[in-house]
């Protein structure tokens, strides 16, 4: 029997991110379906349009030298998408580093109007496993500082 259905094996970084699945003009399937898997919408802070409603933006841009490799793509819906630009109030999108609380993650840096510092930000809206697994990170550590003090002897 035939079957239309194409097999995909996604393999992660240790971050939760795609590994690298080649060069193109433009993003093909298999890219889109990389970025779905790992962004699942559009990944400007706050916007919570999904992956069918994203547009494939280049973080470097093409016409930049900027490469359609995964590490250089993230999803922008088109509302987001029109707010990055090289003007004094547009946005710009960047790949965060290993240093970074979101490796790999792309961070949007919004114009000084906004943000003096222009620190980037990242959407979790998309990830809230992210959310959770800080919130529990930070619940434990409390516990432990609170056990700890409950043993120390007082004068």
């Amino acid at each position: 029997q035939k079957t239309h259905a194409a097999p995909l094996l996604a393999i992660f970084d240790p971050h939760g991110m795609p590994l690298h699945l080649g060069k193109a003009r433009l993003a093909n399937k298999w890219i889109r379906y990389s970025l779905t898997a790992a962004e699942r919408g559009c990944s400007r802070p706050g916007c919570d349009a999904p992956a069918t409603m994203c547009a494939v933006h280049h973080v470097v841009d093409w016409s930049k030298d900027g490469p359609t490799d995964i590490e250089n793509l993230t999803f922008a819906c088109d509302g987001c998408h029109s707010l990055i630009n090289d003007t004094e109030g547009g946005w710009a999108t960047i790949k965060l580093g290993p240093d970074s609380a979101h490796p790999g993650r792309t961070g949007w840096t919004p114009p000084r109007t906004i943000d003096r510092a222009r620190r980037p930000r990242v959407n979790l809206r998309h990830h809230p496993e992210r959310v959770l697994s800080g919130m529990l990170a930070r619940h434990r550590t409390d516990r432990t500082r609170d056990r700890a003090a409950e043993h120390t002897i007082h004068p």
